[in-house]
């Protein structure tokens, strides 16, 4: 029947709800007007899954709906202020799941024609929407990253720009530097290629020889328009304090100027790659700690919303790694001076678990070991005195900042620091023994990145993995029936997690339920194909992505869902997250990337599992 609820009700109800909480009051007015009011009692359906989308788009105004799959699953849970009929605004032309009242149930219809052009008016409205059927890409969050800040223009950074002469004196030199107003100076090639920078630190450090001698390699090369984020991604990875700027973003055309650290950090106000550099090179706990706090601050305040996860994660990851070789050189140095000889076999410091997959944004005790050849003539039984002695000491520096924890633990048999020999043999009873040997206590140890060192030492170590892999697929057989182990809750209602047994809970672990899942299955898919290097989640699901191309959307809603568990995770402070503070879009964000994670580990276990 016709509404015969005045249309100012209608809108005060909608207005309480997202997405119609950003719409203007006559625009309300006008839906409101343009539907109708109809009600269901407990047991009936308002559409069959496959039912054509209809004239109307449905809110529910009272009462509790359950969306089922095809087979009669639960997929959602929906009350008040919930929509029915979406599914238009994602290309589809049916229903997706039946809907059916699991009380007494009001709706108000609007006019989906009306809807849709409001859709059509409001980025807002249309983000809501689309937040119901992907989770890949998702924006809209009112917070901003400093990331996004405006990058120095060219015309200032060619302003500052200082070239040296390839024949100037070092007090020629000298004086060119003092005048430079970035503290560096370039060294061109006669085609005007950039060859080298120089900085008063240089050229102090070599006491003798030319200014050209004393400086550095050309450091990395980027290309205009410059972008704040590109830059902080391009010096991290280069763990450089400076680029270089040319029309093409290579070393081989002519310099256009030269970008520090410290130019970026008067535009942005950060300054991570300095900060990152000062952890490294700290040589106390006093340097240390206040560098750390700051460094945090850094990273999460780049967090604005999930897109920004990616390169939080990267701060975070060499923040955690320039405190890990900080506590490694200066565990060392105490070693030596007790007495301990230094190693005589090559050796590498590698990082395990959360830290190598590069899923941290703020600085953690980081699982780190060592492995050491014990294959050629160069290795003495005193080497496991200096790495055990190096270990205990680098874990003593890390509490001393303040970082405490259990990490990884350790298979019976096994220590933080053992020869190649001893790590073979690891892997090895673990593959081929998988049940007896605990596969699922030790399938972090198969994240693992390096610090230091020799970094072919672990490419021996991937070698025999490898080798071991391609004879047993029981392994991963078994890895991937252990994505099942933790799964995601089902839904959002009434203040409450529901999770797919009935139970219901006030709080949800998203490190349990939404992070571990996804990380698990982008394991499986990275061993099962050989990609046992990098060990960074995003980075196995684009791999799997390209491995697996019909399903790429299963990995591409997977990575986005990872974002967001990592998202709120950060926000959260911790991994305990209260449903009622959720507000409705992180809510809906949330419930979409709980199904994608299902959907993953779906494909995860009829890919790799046999049926019986």
């Amino acid at each position: 029947m016709k509404t015969s609820v005045i249309p100012h009700r209608v809108a005060d109800f909608l207005k309480r709800f997202p997405p119609f909480d950003v719409i203007t009051q006559p625009e309300l007015l006008d839906l409101a007007s343009s539907g109708r009011v109809k009600f269901h009692q407990l047991g009936e359906y308002v559409c069959r899954q496959g039912d054509p989308k209809g004239q109307l788009v449905w809110v529910i105004q009272q009462g509790r709906v359950e969306l089922l799959a095809e087979d009669g699953q639960l997929h959602d849970v929906l009350g008040e202020g919930a929509l029915l009929g979406l599914e238009r605004f994602s290309g589809v032309g049916a229903c997706l799941y039946t809907a059916r009242t699991a009380s007494d149930v009001i709706l108000y219809g609007i006019a989906a024609a009306s809807f849709e052009s409001v859709v059509a008016r409001h980025p807002a409205v249309q983000r809501f929407i689309s937040a119901h059927s992907s989770v890949s890409g998702v924006l809209g969050f009112s917070r901003t990253s400093w990331l996004d800040a405006e990058a120095p223009p060219m015309d200032f950074l060619r302003a500052r720009l200082t070239v040296i002469s390839l024949h100037a004196s070092r007090i020629e030199a000298a004086h060119q530097l003092i005048g430079s107003s970035n503290g560096v100076a370039a060294f061109l090639c006669e085609n005007g290629n950039p060859l080298g920078i120089i900085s008063p630190v240089d050229l102090c450090a070599a006491s003798t020889g030319s200014a050209r001698l004393a400086a550095r390699p050309c450091p990395p090369a980027i290309a205009a328009p410059l972008s704040t984020r590109a830059i902080v991604r391009e010096m991290m990875q280069a763990q450089a304090e400076e680029i270089v700027i040319t029309a093409d973003g290579t070393p081989d055309r002519p310099l256009q100027a030269v970008l520090t650290a410290s130019d970026l950090a008067l535009f942005c106000g950060h300054n991570p790659v300095r900060l990152i550099n000062g952890i490294r090179h700290a040589g106390s706990v006093a340097e240390m700690t206040p560098l750390l706090q700051q460094a945090t601050r850094t990273s999460l305040e780049a967090l604005a919303q999930p897109l920004d996860v990616d390169d939080c994660c990267r701060m975070g990851t060499e923040i955690i790694s320039a405190l890990a070789n900080a506590c490694i050189r200066l565990a060392s140095a105490q070693v030596l001076e007790a007495g301990v000889d230094p190693p005589s076999a090559p050796y590498c410091w590698l990082m395990f678990g959360a830290s190598a997959r590069g899923e941290l944004m703020k600085p953690a005790l980081a699982t780190i070991a060592a492995v050491y050849d014990d294959s050629g003539d160069a290795f003495q039984a005193v080497d496991r005195m200096y790495f055990a002695a190096v270990a205990g000491e680098a874990l003593g520096w890390f509490h001393a900042c303040g970082l405490f924890g259990s990490g990884l633990a350790w298979p019976e048999g096994s220590q933080p620091c053992m020869p190649l020999s001893e790590w073979t043999r690891l892997y090895s009873e673990t593959i081929r023994n998988p049940l007896s040997h605990d596969l699922y206590a030790r399938r972090e140890f198969f994240d693992v990145s390096p610090l230091a060192g020799d970094v072919s030492i672990l490419k021996k170590v991937h070698r025999e993995i490898s080798l071991e892999l391609h004879e047993r697929e029981m392994a991963i057989m078994l890895l991937a029936n252990d994505t099942l182990t933790n799964l995601p809750p089902l839904t959002f209602f009434d203040g409450l997690v529901l999770d797919l047994d009935g139970a219901q809970r006030d709080t949800f672990d998203i490190e349990e339920t939404a992070v571990n899942p996804i990380t698990d299955a982008a394991r499986v898919f990275a061993i099962a194909k050989d990609h046992l290097t990098p060990a960074n989640t995003l980075e196995r699901l684009r791999a799997a992505e390209a491995d697996f191309p019909e399903q790429a959307a299963v990995f591409r809603e997977a990575a986005g869902a990872f974002r967001i568990a990592l998202y709120y995770r950060a926000l959260a402070g911790g991994s305990q997250i209260s449903a009622a503070a959720l507000g409705r879009f992180d809510q809906r964000l949330l419930k979409t990337a709980f199904s994608s994670i299902h959907r993953l580990l779906e494909f995860t276990a009829a890919t790799f599992i046999p049926a019986t």
